[in-house]
């Protein structure tokens, strides 16, 4: 079993794997095992060290301009600005995210830089990224008001292109990082007048961790314990948001499988192949079932799958 960095690594190795007395294949049939589809993941920590009051345009060719980044909010109890807060729950994230090895791209990993929202956007779409995901922390005139917002992009003549992965992004990884907080749901809100999303050429998101002015979600995001369950749910539901589809009716195929170079795990869940933390190292393994491009082997852990890179043909 190989984790963290060494897993994150599997995506560039091209597995080669060979079934031996596979029902209904010849003697000797190989098969190339897929490399794993790199999928990257644009993690932006909201603000810096120092807030930038010049302006930018709030979109391509937009008239309209904005500060180019503002220097964030402060905790009402702990006085911890948040730029500090969000970079903290962001390496975090990348962490988890390497571990079910997502390729990370950070736009910064220090305070001390001088980033505008656009410049952020660009990041990740210089990146390619699958999805980029902008972390900041909220404030309220109320210490009262509390929770958790997962914000995208609405729809406007910048974001058409984006808006409806985005929504969809959105809506599947709140549920998880709020089943992992137990923070109360501000639900997945549009936002048109963003700069970040704007100028933004890939999904995107951008999560509202807690309100800074509340003094308990203020202590909270400053609880390594609470913002590592949030780190986790956030994971969770990105990896849901970038799960595979499986196509393909189960083809009964059973016999032993060599693996002949590291291979990473998914599990299939509601018709979709979810990556795990887990991989396995060059081995025999017992192959109980074929779909689509993807065997479902024997583990230590229970059955899981491995990608092929071409369907077998009977």
């Amino acid at each position: 079993m190989k984790r963290g960095g060494q897993a994150g690594r599997l995506g560039r190795i091209v597995c080669l794997i060979g079934f031996i007395g596979l029902l209904g294949l010849e003697s000797g049939w190989e098969a190339q095992a897929a490399p794993q589809k790199e999928r990257t993941v644009c993690l932006d920590p909201g603000h810096q060290l120092r807030g930038n009051n010049e302006h930018e345009p709030i979109g391509p060719g937009a008239a309209e301009t904005k500060p180019k980044v503002s220097s964030g909010t402060a905790g009402v109890k702990t006085k911890r600005p948040e730029y500090a807060v969000n970079l903290d729950a962001g390496l975090l994230l990348r962490d988890r995210l390497q571990e079910y090895g997502y390729r990370v791209v950070m736009t910064r990993e220090v305070h001390e830089v001088n980033l505008s929202n656009r410049e952020r956007a660009a990041v990740c779409n210089d990146a390619a990224a699958d999805l980029a995901v902008r972390i900041h922390a909220d404030g309220d005139s109320s210490s009262k008001t509390q929770g958790m917002t997962m914000l995208y992009p609405g729809l406007n003549k910048y974001t058409g292109g984006i808006h409806e992965e985005s929504r969809r992004a959105a809506e599947v990884v709140l549920p998880e990082v709020i089943a992992a907080t137990g923070a109360v749901s501000r639900g997945a809100v549009p936002r048109t007048d963003l700069s970040g999303f704007n100028w933004s050429e890939v999904p995107t998101i951008l999560v509202e961790m807690g309100f800074m002015s509340n003094p308990r979600e203020d202590e909270l995001l400053s609880d390594p314990d609470y913002v590592g369950r949030m780190a986790q749910g956030l994971a969770t539901g990105i990896n849901k948001y970038l799960s595979e589809p499986v196509e393909g009716e189960p083809l009964d195929m059973q016999g032993e499988m060599v693996l002949s170079q590291p291979a990473r795990l998914f599990e299939l869940v509601e018709g979709r192949m979810l990556r795990t933390t887990l991989s396995l190292s060059p081995q025999t393994v017992w192959a109980a079932e074929v779909r689509g491009e993807w065997a479902k082997i024997d583990t230590w852990v229970g059955e899981r799958w491995v990608h092929l890179q071409d369907e077998p043909s009977v």
